[in-house]
């Protein structure tokens, strides 16, 4: 789940979901997939292929307790399109911080081969190095809390619409702890819409693209404190290695 960072810096691990968004038709993102640790929701993630999955590292569990569904929609019913695997093994980044969240990023090998359907594909993603323009809007998806203040959690999936910020201007919000392998997205001095705890390891969609995975951030749409996103194509040749 995404990872709030609080005042004092102590990093805590919650079930997320999307501030200020919308909830999602089903099936809207096929790729979009969710983890679950013994049966309840513990993250989201992006459907790479028919046995890899993509997520955040600071979602690692034995892989033993995981199950990644794709082709979900309601969390409380069978919709009729999901296909739920177990899980293989999974594979954090070799260089992950769990202190300083970088490289925070993981893959999941699956026990069982997804099939492609009319409500699950695969993500497509972007080019080694290739990044959307700053200003430019992406959209962040998950089964994370909606609400700023307290916790509401939906059975079914949100998705918001925010801005990419440079990172540069990121760093100044965050006294110099973003990294070239994050991004962040936002309205800064504004606020209101951002992923939220539940929501973590799930996608970021920037023009068609799998750009960002849900990683970390102060609170949860903070008008000073934009979300923190692991930056997809910065690690493609890693991926690549698997998938």
């Amino acid at each position: 789940m995404k990872f709030f960072i609080l005042a004092l810096l102590v990093a805590s691990a919650a079930a997320d979901r999307i501030i200020g968004g919308a909830p999602l038709s089903p099936n809207q993102v096929p790729y979009l997939v969710n983890l679950k640790r013994f049966g309840s929701l513990m993250c989201g993630g992006s459907l790479l292929s028919s046995n890899y999955a993509l997520s955040a590292a600071h979602c690692d569990a034995s892989a033993s307790s995981l199950t990644v569904t794709a082709g979900d929609h309601s969390l409380s019913r069978n919709d009729g399109t999901e296909q739920a695997s177990n899980v293989v093994r999974t594979i954090p980044h070799p260089q992950y911080s769990s202190r300083t969240l970088v490289n925070d990023i993981m893959l999941l090998q699956l026990t069982s081969t997804i099939s492609t359907t009319s409500a699950v594909q695969f993500a497509s993603l972007p080019a080694a190095n290739v990044d959307p323009a700053v200003g430019s809007d992406c959209n962040v998806y998950g089964w994370g809390n909606t609400a700023m203040v307290g916790s509401n959690y939906p059975d079914t999936p949100y998705g918001v619409t925010v801005p990419v910020i440079s990172n540069a201007d990121c760093n100044v919000a965050y006294d110099g702890d973003i990294t070239d392998g994050m991004m962040c997205l936002g309205y800064l001095g504004t606020g209101g819409k951002d992923s939220c705890q539940g929501d973590s390891g799930g996608p970021v969609n920037c023009k068609g693209d799998l750009h960002g995975v849900v990683s970390w951030g102060i609170g949860c749409a903070y008008p000073d404190y934009p979300g923190v996103y692991t930056r997809v194509s910065h690690y493609i040749s890693w991926i690549n290695q698997y998938v």
